[in-house]
């Protein structure tokens, strides 16, 4: 048995190790940038200029990240053929549940796979990634690509790309600078 005391343990001298600033978001904050993702639809369509599709497409992906808690590499790299049924969830239909490939790897290791279950609390996503499959997707003329998110070039959508997108929903929302991506991950009580 090992006995601790002050002088043969380490100090914890911050309540936080991570980076200063970083953390998690709150209920309220999650609200706030899906909301701004969604008016930013709407405001492109009332102007009546191009790009209503990829911010749709984005406001979807943001909605992703968090219902799956995904994160940027791994949701860069989605295909279709990723979301599967889930059979104790028939409800679900094709969207029970997501099978990550590109998962976080350990130093020298490859990526490591995991599936991610729809869970009852976020089931709002399987109408949505619906809709994106069966009617954004194919206006954005993807022809026989198999990434899930489509660039307007027929392109896979880049993890910058993905960075870029939160931080235009997060400014338009008024969030502190210091969130990112992966803050959504990771949700705060209200």
């Amino acid at each position: 048995m090992q006995i601790c005391h002050e002088w043969n343990t380490v100090a914890h001298l911050a309540e936080l190790e991570c980076r200063p600033g970083r953390r998690a978001l709150t209920y309220d904050e999650v609200q706030a940038l899906f909301d701004a993702a969604d008016a930013r639809v709407e405001q492109i369509r009332a102007r009546g200029r191009k790009g209503a599709l990829a911010a749709l497409r984005d406001a979807v992906i943001l909605k992703t990240v968090y219902a799956f808690g995904l994160r940027r590499q791994e949701t860069a790299r989605l295909d279709l053929a990723d979301f599967r049924r889930n059979p104790r969830a028939p409800g679900y239909g094709g969207f029970g549940s997501v099978q990550v490939r590109y998962g976080k790897a350990s130093r020298g290791n490859p990526p490591k796979r995991r599936t991610v279950l729809t869970v009852p609390e976020l089931d709002w996503i399987v109408d949505l990634l619906g809709e994106s499959v069966e009617d954004v997707r194919p206006l954005l003329t993807p022809q026989r690509h198999p990434a899930l998110w489509i660039t307007e070039r027929c392109g896979r959508v880049s993890v910058r790309h993905l960075n870029n997108a939160f931080a235009a929903a997060r400014e338009e929302a008024e969030l502190p600078g210091e969130l990112d991506l992966h803050s959504l991950r990771h949700i705060l009580p209200a």
